[in-house]
């Protein structure tokens, strides 16, 4: 066969062969395939595990709780009035909330916040057709409306309309989704931070026995079930001297009497006096039905 011909021949079969993907490209192009080809549920589960997380912190912060309020950190005295002769229940003395707690607070709302930016992630990954983001993505939560819709463009590139629109229809700003907006603000002032402020705070007082006291003939035929009034102020945060009760004029103490107390988020302008565990719990729920209503998105 003539050279030139032989060469024609073999232009002919190489410009009909399609170009291989080199080595370096190879791993990328295995990764992307992987992306496009996982189901929702997979990326729902990937997102969920960063709330497994926060709820496992969770049962740390109340076992933490129970630890510190078992240690009976809290004494009650009384005093009385000398204008109204009333008697006063105050608090002698009460001890810090543990440093630990703080920290295991932190971790919760970490978490969190994190499988909300996990969430935003692999939105964007549906989005791109299994690109992934060459900057970093982020859920966006921001201090009030305006600043959300400023934000918000440069942190949901490349998601999908209908995503987008989800996230809008959260409201996810101070004045639209305050819980949300909260737990951003915590997470920040936790990573710039040393640690969340937590105190104590009263939470309520039993009144069943002052009511068998006043009522001797109808407390000897029934027993009364404990009653727990909250107060209009929890007294947060609580330190020595605080008075917690006071009761009828040239009564005498009445050691039956329950005070119950709780510890509290201590962040002035986010939240402040609420109490810890029950927060976390709301912020958690939250995270978790934001996370699962986004399922259709993530197919």
């Amino acid at each position: 066969m003539p050279s030139e011909l032989f060469c024609n021949s073999a232009a002919r079969v190489m410009s009909s062969q399609k170009p291989q993907p080199s080595r370096t490209r190879l791993p990328y192009l295995l990764l992307r395939r992987y992306l496009v080809a996982m189901t929702a549920d997979k990326r729902l589960t990937l997102v969920r595990v960063k709330i497994e997380r926060a709820r496992k912190h969770l049962l740390e912060v109340g076992a933490e709780i129970r630890l510190f309020l078992q240690g009976k950190p809290y004494v009650i005295g009384t005093k009385r009035d000398p204008q109204t002769r009333r008697l006063i229940y105050y608090l002698v003395s009460v001890r810090d909330t543990p440093l630990g707690l703080a920290a295991m607070v932190g971790d919760v709302l970490q978490n969190l916040r994190s499988a909300l930016d996990h969430l935003a992630y692999q939105l964007v990954l549906v989005g791109t057709a299994g690109v992934p983001p060459t900057r970093r993505v982020y859920f966006p939560i921001a201090d009030d409306a305006t600043k959300y819709k400023a934000e918000k463009p440069g942190r949901v590139k490349g998601m999908r309309q209908d995503a987008i629109d989800a996230m809008d229809a959260l409201k996810p700003y101070k004045g639209g989704n305050d819980p949300l907006w909260r737990l951003h603000r915590l997470s920040i002032i936790d990573k710039h931070r040393l640690l969340i402020t937590v105190g104590s705070a009263f939470s309520s007082v039993n009144v069943a026995p002052l009511l068998e006291r006043d009522f001797p003939g109808v407390a000897g035929k029934v027993t009364l079930p404990p009653l727990w009034l909250k107060p209009a102020d929890r007294l947060f945060p609580l330190k020595q001297g605080d008075e917690l009760f006071a009761d009828l004029p040239d009564t005498e103490v009445v050691d039956k009497v329950g005070f119950a107390f709780d510890l509290a988020f201590g962040e002035p302008q986010v939240v402040e006096g609420e109490p810890l565990l029950r927060t976390l719990q709301g912020m958690a729920d939250l995270v978790d039905k934001i996370v699962c209503s986004f399922r259709p998105l993530l197919a």
